[in-house]
């Protein structure tokens, strides 16, 4: 099921996001009966009585998309020049620059020298250029672009073709066959991120911020690519744009050129871009730095040297006729035939006479009859002997009836206004004292009031299941920890067993090691004592050799040292028991503090899985509050459009009902819920 935009809630959901319970609880639908299905119901009513159902609200649309505001401009910039026997006259100058021209200043500026005069052009507008794309690119996206990978990532050559695959499997025969003659070592090479040759470091690769490194040919392809599709402007590897510097390195003095035009083009906006009106060229006009005073709204084709107007986009207009298409002209034009202007014949500016004498001197030192418009004759004066002061009681009493008429409607605007306002108190009186629409009030009050206790319910609900889960894991982890805490004293006790036996071992060993040294001194020294003595009896005559004198000194040497020996072995075996135990108890705390480390991995993550829960769940609810908002509306739209259609008098629409704080709501005590 669907609750929001961008939250699905599958089959197996928490009980938080149960519809039935919703239908019952909050709105009191009938067994069977869905929110849809009363939505239906109500717009449908809605629909029979003439209601239009506005859809959802729609994000407003950006005004720096709009290309001009209005097209009835009534204010312009008055120059005011003093003219020949009038000291109060003005003359009113067009402006010399549209809201076209104004557009994308910032970045399409012209280069302030001609690229003929240099050796290689300047790429400070191409710098620009790419801040001002990088700007843009985050204030619409909104994100911070992702980590560069570890690994080289495939660029725009690396597609399953038959090419890229040959070039590829060309490779590594090269480097197994280098690998095998062993003629250089593989660090000496570096390949090329798109076409998987290898070159020598000491050959140009140019290394781009992504850390990849191209060929000359392969990033000369980018480069003309980029310049030939404003798609692919500025050319980037890895969302990255490629610096101008390894650009300016790579392309020779034409190239730079043709490069420097397309990033002139693309940076200009579309609306204010100007391309030669001659079939033959269609060259690119970029803005101009000055601004021809003779010829202020054309532009020149630097190809073929054709005249274009800045305004339309076609070619230039002829020396006095205005562009139809300048409909700012047209506004000023029409206030000041309104106002009484006069157009200046020569320079085709406005004048305005505020006092004084119909004798006007231009700012272009033409002069004129401010009345008819005529050449003024220096002998004559005016060639159709105009009455100024007849015109100037002329313009006195057109301005009173004016000013009479914007009184007339300024006092009709006035009595409409408070005829409404009347109207709208007498309205708000009736709403207030309407008996229906007061019910339809206090049911709305109580549907608010079940919404907040059933989303006041499911939230308690939602965090008795996350602290249930949260204690289940703390639970089994924490009998995880004694079975292995139980088990590390058992392998303990078990080596201290063993180690005890050793021990006791080795002391037999050694016990017995003694006895037999005993033995044998004994039947030495037995031997020994028998030193002299003449044979008697059957028992052979006895010769003791210096031999055995020296192997009974080593024997009574080795009783001597034995003690010494079998203490030093028992003590090397007690280091060796110590390591044996030290080691143990690292393993055992090294396993503890793993399950310690995985417990902590799995509180986090079931945290992030709770938050995110949470956040589903104000999600949901919204929308719930939202449908359950414009439902509201609909139901009093229908109501209103009923009484004003029953007593003939118009209603006033009620107060909108607010939803209580929800970050208040949310931290207020649990046993506020009544379930």
């Amino acid at each position: 099921m669907q609750h929001a935009e961008g939250v699905t809630i599958t089959a197996s959901a928490p009980a938080e996001y149960n519809d039935c319970d919703f239908f019952l609880e909050v709105l009191r639908l009938e067994a069977g009966k869905s929110e849809l299905d009363f939505d239906e119901a109500l717009n449908k009513t809605a629909k029979n009585l003439g209601i239009d159902i506005s859809r959802p609200p729609t994000p407003a649309q950006d005004p720096h998309t709009s290309i001009c505001g209005s097209a009835t401009t009534a204010a312009s910039n008055h120059a005011r020049t003093t003219s020949t026997g009038s000291y109060e006259s003005a003359s009113t100058a067009l402006t010399s620059r549209t809201s076209h021209e104004q557009l994308g200043t910032s970045l399409s500026g012209q280069l302030k020298k001609r690229t003929s005069h240099r050796r290689s052009l300047s790429f400070s507008e191409y710098d620009k250029y790419l801040v001002e794309t990088e700007s843009q690119q985050s204030k619409n996206l909104g994100f911070v672009p992702p980590p560069i990978p570890a690994e080289p990532a495939p660029s725009l050559f690396s597609i399953s073709s038959r090419g890229s695959y040959q070039s590829i499997r060309n490779g590594l025969k090269t480097r197994f066959r280098l690998r095998r003659i062993k003629t250089a070592s593989s660090d000496d090479f570096n390949s090329c991120i798109c076409c998987r040759d290898d070159f020598r470091k000491t050959k140009a690769l140019h290394t781009l911020p992504c850390q990849h490194n191209y060929c000359d040919a392969c990033l000369r392809t980018v480069v003309t690519q980029a310049s030939a599709e404003e798609a692919k402007m500025p050319p980037r590897c890895c969302s990255k744009a490629i610096p101008g510097k390894v650009i300016k390195c790579l392309l020779n003095r034409e190239e730079q050129h043709t490069f420097m035009k397309a990033v002139l083009q693309y940076s200009t906006p579309w609306e204010s871009r100007i391309f030669c009106p001659n079939t033959e060229c269609g060259e690119f006009i970029p803005k101009r730095a000055k601004i021809d005073p003779k010829h202020p709204f054309e532009v020149v084709c630097r190809k073929c040297r054709t005249r274009a107007c800045s305004i339309c986009k076609r070619a230039a207009h002829a020396f006095g006729q205005d562009c139809p298409a300048d409909w700012e002209l047209d506004a000023v034009l029409q206030m000041g035939e309104k106002s009484g202007w006069r157009r200046c014949y020569k320079c085709r500016n406005l004048v305005e006479l505020t006092q004084g004498c119909t004798h006007i001197t231009c700012r272009c030192k033409a002069q004129f009859c401010y009345i008819c418009g005529a050449v003024w004759d220096q002998m004559v004066g005016c060639p159709n002997y105009c009455n100024g002061e007849e015109e100037l009681e002329r313009r006195r009493m057109e301005e009173e009836a004016r000013e009479a008429e914007l009184e007339a409607e300024k006092a009709a605007r006035e009595e409409a206004e408070q005829a409404e306002a009347a109207e709208k108190l007498a309205s708000e009186k009736r709403t207030q004292e309407s008996e229906v629409l007061n019910s339809l009030r206090a049911r709305q009050i109580n549907e608010r009031d079940r919404f907040d206790a059933f989303e006041r319910k499911m939230n308690w609900l939602m965090w008795t299941r996350h602290g249930q889960t949260k204690l289940d894991l703390l639970d089994r982890y924490g009998e995880l920890q004694s079975k292995m805490k139980d088990r590390h004293a058992r392998t303990a006790t078990h080596l201290e067993d063993r180690q005890v036996g050793a021990e006791m071992e080795l002391r037999a060993t050694l016990k017995q090691a003694e006895r037999s040294v005993a033995i044998r001194l004994r039947h030495m020294e037995a031997y020994c004592d028998g030193l002299g003595r003449s044979a008697s009896g059957d028992n052979p005559a006895r010769t003791v050799t210096e031999r055995d004198l020296r192997e009974l000194g080593q024997q009574y040497n080795i009783r001597d040292d034995l003690e010494r020996l079998h203490q030093s072995r028992i003590n090397v075996m007690r280091d060796k028991q110590a390591k044996q135990m030290e080691h143990l108890l690292v393993r055992q705390e090294d396993e503890l503090e793993k399950l310690s480390t995985k417990q902590a991995d799995e509180v986090l993550a079931l945290e992030d899985t709770f938050a995110a829960e949470e956040e589903t769940f104000t999600a949901v609810f919204s929308e719930r509050r939202k449908r359950v908002s414009r439902r509201w509306v609909i139901t009093e739209e229908i109501e209103r459009k009923k009484l004003e259609t029953k007593y003939g008098a118009r209603f006033a629409p009620m107060a909108p009902l607010g939803w209580p704080d929800i970050e208040n709501k949310n931290s207020g005590p649990l046993e506020d819920v009544a379930e």
